[in-house]
């Protein structure tokens, strides 16, 4: 009888069957009654049940349950015990006790995903989660700075890994003691000092560097970063370049990426009064996106080219005005002509490294 067949093969028997049918079978016996929350993932779509049938279940879940549907979740109910992963998309809360409640009630949540909506009824977005490991966090409309009297605060001490985009204005804080290995900070307001000690011990920094946050990412020192991504934003682009190389004695790699900066924006260079360490010692590869082959930026290649000993690969992609103004031919052999102090340098006019491609994949690992 199929009774006496053992747990693992009636969840495999499950699996083949629609959910409605797999959670009927609670009925069958009292044998039958867990079999279903054994189930390794449960996706739930109520848009073909009529309002009669609606009720609250209950349930072990320990996967990331995707409700793509304008059902209104009660919160206040809910106790998720198991959970370690949770996205909330465009969700619309009651109010900030909702967020609350939802969060408090995932205690070893790991991995939580985040896109907010413009009027989602939160103000004060509170992130406090014992045991989260990743968090990405987006939210992508902006206001008037000086009517935003919101704030993001993250309160997790075991968080490594960190996705924050930001442009609301909202303030942003972290609080209690966590040291994270990997970033990505979006944001358009100044950052508190208590940042500072939190991402000092950075790995890998993908960073938008604009006037409210430059004072900030100027003044750490990142002793163990590795890989760094800089994106300026209505910003010198390479005034503050050399004092964040010189804050960052191991770093291997450097990406520059001026995709999105305005062509006529002012720019300036100072040559530095000592060589950064890792030009010496460490760097490998060095990007630039968009290269648009001004005075200042010539000076900054050649410096990097006269002073990375153990450089193995330069990617430079020409900026797209300057390809459409017949002008590629004549700053490629200009870079190519500059010096190298490095015998193992390759120099290509292609950028190779996709940074939205590192994150999307460090994020699904760790999400998934």
């Amino acid at each position: 009888m199929i009774n006496n067949l053992p747990d693992d093969l009636l969840v495999q028997i499950l699996l083949h069957v629609p959910i409605k049918d797999a959670v009927s079978t609670m009925i069958l016996s009292k044998r039958w009654r867990s079999i279903w929350t054994m189930l390794p993932a449960l996706d739930y779509d109520d848009s073909d049940i009529d309002g009669e049938s609606k009720s609250i279940w209950k349930m072990d879940c320990k996967c990331c349950l995707s409700q793509n549907t304008g059902t209104n979740i009660y919160t206040q109910l809910a106790c998720l015990p198991s959970l370690t992963r949770l996205w909330l998309l465009s969700v619309v809360f009651k109010d900030e006790d909702s967020l609350v409640g939802l969060l408090s009630s995932c205690p070893i949540l790991r991995n939580l995903y985040v896109i907010r909506r413009n009027e989602d009824n939160v103000t004060n977005f509170n992130v406090k989660i014992s045991f989260l490991e990743t968090l990405v966090y987006v939210n992508e409309y902006k206001e008037d700075f000086e009517d935003s009297n919101g704030s993001f605060v993250i309160n997790s001490p075991t968080l490594k890994t960190a996705i924050i985009c930001d442009y609301s204005g909202d303030s942003f804080l972290i609080e209690n003691k966590c040291f994270l290995d990997k970033a990505s900070i979006k944001v358009l307001n100044h950052l508190g000092d208590d940042i500072r000690i939190f991402i000092s011990s950075l790995i890998r920094l993908d960073v938008l560097l604009n006037n409210p946050t430059v004072g900030c990412f100027t003044t750490i020192n990142f002793s163990q970063l590795i890989e760094r991504r800089i994106q300026p934003y209505e910003f010198d682009r390479l005034k503050p370049l050399m004092i964040l190389v010189q804050n960052s004695p191991k770093l291997k790699v450097l990406l520059v990426d001026v995709m999105d900066q305005d062509d006529d924006f002012p720019i300036s260079w100072h040559h530095p009064g000592s060589v950064p360490k890792c030009l010496l010692t460490n760097l490998e590869i060095f990007e630039w996106k968009e290269y648009g082959g001004k005075f200042e930026e010539k000076e900054l290649v050649k410096y990097i080219f006269a002073n990375s000993r153990f450089l193995k690969r330069a990617a430079i992609s020409i900026r797209s005005k300057c390809i459409l103004e017949g002008k590629e031919k004549t700053m490629v052999d200009e870079l190519k002509s500059m010096p190298r102090i490095s015998e193992s340098h390759a120099l290509m006019f292609e950028t190779v490294i996709d940074w939205r491609d590192i994150y999307r994949k460090g994020f699904n690992a760790a999400m998934w």
